[in-house]
């Protein structure tokens, strides 16, 4: 895994390769800790069973034509009420729904776009989707105000001989603001928003299914404090684990430290869910670092998103307690046809009918509008003031 923390690496690659993949990922939880969110671009979208099917094709056959990234982009989308899932948009497409630059941070999905305003450090961010199958629509404007980070340029040091895979640590530690519009069945609600957010970017030049085993993440932030770590675990003896953990207040770096001895707790499996740890822990001479799951926020057949509490020992004794969110993605799992069946219920791919997704969204309307009928109260994820 490759390590940068540079704003001019926050571009466009152009991969190529056969399988290939990348995207651009932002999330930010309010100051009052009631709202969330997700937002991601993909070019080469590694989670599609569509974009898969072509790589195992073309890889059984030497005439089937290889899987191209750029026919299979995407964007998604997810709000958070309280703990609750609210909007869960997944839209994936051909390269005719997609622009980005290699020059500058920009990316474009149908009328859903980023861009960098360098003279403000802000990542903006324009939404503009609807949901047919939901009967649900979202505009929406938000700012990521970047706070610089000192020292970014010796992240790199923290690399591991894999090359294959990157990581674009941009922007660890943002101010969100903005404002959300939800239209839900002709009703209409505004949701200003303000927070903390946090934006990095991915990519590889091979499927993620090919040679990862386990990738785990995580994130949060606390008063002046941040944090992030990243686990990733390969299949083969030859590639090095990778480990990585960066604790920062304001623009300094408090911690960062890679080679950690992770030990999962607790193990549970949901009926279609991998198997996962509710707590780990991540260990090295220099800290002592616990993550218990309290909520799912998302679960699916290879990839799980979780509210979690984490804590932080120093070597100088200090510790450190915060509130985030951690993923826990089982890549191996794609290999199997029935997971990337089950997975379509969950992505609407531009131009193509799908049974299984027309059938997950009636059910999940249903689901919506009896929640609302009844006046079903959601209690309060925890931690929450």
């Amino acid at each position: 895994m490759q390590i940068s923390a540079s704003l001019k690496h926050d571009v466009w690659h152009d991969l190529t390769e056969s399988g290939s993949y990348e995207w651009w990922y932002f999330d930010a939880l309010d100051e009052n800790h009631i709202y969330s969110f997700v937002a991601i671009w993909y070019s080469g979208f590694p989670f599609s069973p569509y974009y898969l099917q072509q790589y195992f094709k073309s890889q059984r056959s030497r005439s089937a034509l290889s899987a191209n990234p750029l026919e299979h982009v995407a964007f998604s989308f997810n709000l958070y009420e309280r703990g609750r899932e609210v909007i869960n948009f997944i839209k994936e497409g051909n390269s005719s729904l997609f622009s980005a630059s290699r020059n500058e941070p920009y990316v474009r999905f149908e009328h859903n776009e980023f861009r960098f305003d360098e003279a403000r450090q802000t990542y903006v961010l324009n939404l503009h989707f609807e949901m047919p199958s939901r009967r649900k629509k979202v505009r929406a404007t938000l700012e990521f105000k970047v706070r610089p980070l000192h020292g970014h340029k010796q992240l790199s040091r923290y690399s591991s001989s894999t090359h294959i895979h990157s990581w674009i640590l941009a922007s660890p530690s943002n101010d969100v603001s903005g404002e959300l519009e939800i239209y839900d069945s002709g009703e209409r609600r505004t949701i200003p928003f303000k927070g903390k957010g946090y934006h990095d970017h991915n990519y590889g030049r091979a499927p993620m299914n090919a040679d990862i085993k386990h990738w785990y993440w995580g994130r949060a932030h606390s008063n002046d404090l941040d944090l992030v770590y990243y686990i990733t675990t390969y299949k083969h003896a030859w590639q090095e684990p990778f480990s990585f953990l960066l604790l920062t207040q304001g623009d300094r770096v408090l911690t960062v430290t890679n080679h950690l001895k992770t030990v999962e707790h607790e193990h549970h499996r949901g009926l279609f869910s991998p198997s996962y740890g509710k707590r780990f822990s991540l260990t090295n001479s220099r800290v002592t670092f616990n993550i218990e799951h309290l909520n799912a926020l998302d679960t699916g057949p290879f990839y799980l998103r979780f509210n979690s509490k984490f804590s932080l020992l120093r070597e100088d004794g200090t510790s450190v307690d915060m509130m985030g969110i951690s993923e826990s993605l089982h890549p191996q799992n794609l290999n199997s046809g029935i997971v990337r069946h089950l997975i379509k219920s969950k992505i609407w791919r531009a131009g193509k009918l799908s049974l299984m997704y027309t059938l997950y969204n009636f059910f999940a309307q249903l689901l919506d509008f009896g929640t609302k009928k009844i006046g079903l109260v959601v209690p309060e994820a925890i931690g929450e003031k």
